[in-house]
């Protein structure tokens, strides 16, 4: 199924909030073209601008919402946006569904909530660059892709020297989808709490700005130098209200400007929740809810953390097809050890297959928990020396 492109029009604005002295309205034909900064500290209401231009803009252009927070499904639901949850799909099913919503002019919210940071990072870096290898008969199908936190996906610096290949990766496919975008008819609106914590390449890229309140030093450096305020200018930018944002960029205004962005249809979902005192209990009662009796260690001696690339061969066990003979094999050795069987015997044993046996003491071999020889009719196999130290006191005494 085709579709012919949208009708666009060059002088299309929609309107997006108020000055003191007249309406603001957003120019899409030169957001398209130029992209857009939104930043503010938490609780500026930057997350609502970006619902504002959303609500505002969806009847001209696809949009497509990247969620790191999984704070905008309401939205979607509201321009009719299909929510995908990025922990179900695989890095490559993602740029193919990104090459798709291009091709068939589909509105999508992607969720990137419950993945770990680098995962985020990458999942998002491959449903970018589906959007922007996207042929050349798509590029009319304009799309506005509009990402909040984009920090988490972009970030200025590495949390470890282990995330920084992944960084590299986040901040050049983000940095890449603006640099190129325009010509491919994707434009870009991102936002971010933190200037100081998003890639300055990305930062570049983006030529209209709305800077709402800052409190943080670098923060209020750098948002001062967006709009080239001076430092008395800058102090502004710690008195804002909430709502209340500068505005400037060929797509706003030519000059900054002190607006407030006007309300939005669909509520806020990620806003904080009124407060609400602790629960009147005694002591007796907190320990028997809390049921701190059943969460002890079950050693006195503290667990030291799982390092991830030990979790990753744990999960690629768990998933072996022969990870359940594995299993039976392991115990059946460790109840002989030191001694060693053959495969014919923990066959008859078990009662499985012998090729089950073979895949087991394979897979045993693999993660080095069994020693075994190669496949053939005699195979021999026992424990491993470094399992046998844990389980029996006899020496430890290689293969014959």
């Amino acid at each position: 199924m085709t579709f012919a492109a949208h009708e666009f029009a060059a002088d299309t604005k929609v309107p997006l909030g108020r000055s003191s002295t007249a309406p603001l309205e957003l120019d899409l034909a030169k957001l398209m073209a130029g992209r857009c900064l939104i930043q503010g500290s938490s609780g500026a209401g930057k997350s609502q601008t970006l619902r504002r231009i959303i609500e505002e803009a969806f009847d001209y252009l696809t949009t497509i919402i990247v969620d790191p927070e999984g704070e905008f499904a309401n939205l979607a639901d509201h321009i009719g946006a299909t929510t995908i949850l990025a922990r179900d799909y695989a890095n490559d099913g993602l740029t193919a569904l990104a090459l798709r919503a291009r091709q068939h002019r589909i509105a999508l919210h992607l969720d990137l909530t419950d993945l770990e940071p680098d995962i985020r990072i990458e999942k998002a870096a491959a449903f970018f660059a589906g959007l922007l290898s996207a042929p050349r008969e798509h590029w009319g199908n304009t799309v506005l892709v509009c990402i909040d936190e984009a920090h988490l996906l972009a970030p200025h610096m590495a949390a470890s020297a282990r995330d920084a290949e992944t960084r590299r990766l986040g901040v050049a496919t983000l940095t890449d989808m603006c640099a190129r975008g325009r010509k491919r008819g994707i434009g870009t609106i991102i936002a971010t709490q933190r200037l100081a914590k998003l890639a300055s390449s990305v930062v570049s890229e983006l030529h209209n700005h709305l800077i709402g309140l800052n409190v943080f030093d670098r923060d209020v450096a750098r948002a001062a130098d967006l709009l080239g305020f001076g430092s008395e200018q800058a102090g502004l930018l710690r008195q804002l209200a909430p709502g209340e944002f500068f505005a400037f960029g060929p797509a706003l205004s030519p000059l900054p400007q002190l607006v407030r962005i006007d309300p939005t249809i669909t509520r806020h979902i990620g806003h904080s929740p009124a407060l609400l005192s602790a629960a009147d209990l005694d002591p007796q009662q907190s320990r028997s809810l809390l049921e701190l009796d059943a969460l002890r260690e079950p050693s006195a001696g503290r667990k030291l953390p799982v390092p991830r690339q030990v979790l990753r061969m744990l999960d690629s066990f768990l998933l072996d097809p022969a990870a359940g003979p594995a299993t039976r094999i392991s115990a059946a050795l460790r109840n002989i050890a030191p001694n060693a069987t053959t495969a014919e015997e923990l066959a008859r044993h078990l009662g499985l297959p012998g090729e089950d046996v073979d895949a087991g003491l394979d897979l045993l071999s693999a993660i080095g928990a069994a020693d075994t020889m190669p496949r053939d009719a005699t195979r021999m196999a026992r424990l491993s020396a470094r399992l046998r130290l844990r389980v029996i006191d006899t020496p430890v005494v290689g293969l014959a």
